[in-house]
């Protein structure tokens, strides 16, 4: 066997990797027809796998890390120290509607009242009484319980985490 010209299926063999492992490495020397010179091929393969930590070596570090985070966030959720983007939208949407209502009552709850007063003082009483209420009742709303928003891995901070 010459070593200067080898094919992909005895380069693959030299180095006891799967031929197209092999193929997939770009940047592994290659002869002008295709072949891989053995002695340089050898080189490339104790350098990829020697103490420069390959690419196997990042990619599981990279999953790894990638499971660590998603744990981590699924732990936050569950410890409410995190927030679904789409269940804080929906309850801030919600907050804000029963607001709006509760403005837009005024007027056809308090014209009535108010027609037949000519006290200013007493008119500004009552609607101050009137916005106090509906701030109070407010104040005590209770929305929807929202459950797991959407997949799509948007989460915010809503707490100080530990």
């Amino acid at each position: 066997m010459i070593l200067s010209s080898l094919t992909q299926i005895q380069a693959a063999a030299l180095l006891s990797i799967a031929p197209r492992t092999l193929r997939d490495w770009a940047d592994c020397p290659r002869n002008a027809d295709g072949s891989y010179p053995g002695p340089a091929l050898v080189a490339y393969y104790a350098a990829k796998i020697g103490g420069n930590s390959g690419e196997f070596d990042d990619q599981r570090e990279r999953l790894a890390a990638a499971q660590a985070e998603k744990v981590e966030t699924e732990n936050a959720l569950r410890r409410k120290q995190l927030a679904v983007v789409s269940d804080v939208v929906a309850a801030w949407t919600d907050h804000i509607l029963a607001c709006r209502a509760k403005l837009l009552s005024l007027p056809s709850k308090l014209s009535p009242v108010l027609l037949n007063l000519d006290d200013p003082n007493l008119i500004a009483a009552t609607i101050r009484a009137e916005v106090n209420a509906a701030l109070a009742e407010l104040a005590e709303y209770q929305p929807a319980e929202v459950g797991p928003g959407s997949d799509d891995g948007s989460v915010e901070s809503v707490g100080a985490t530990a």
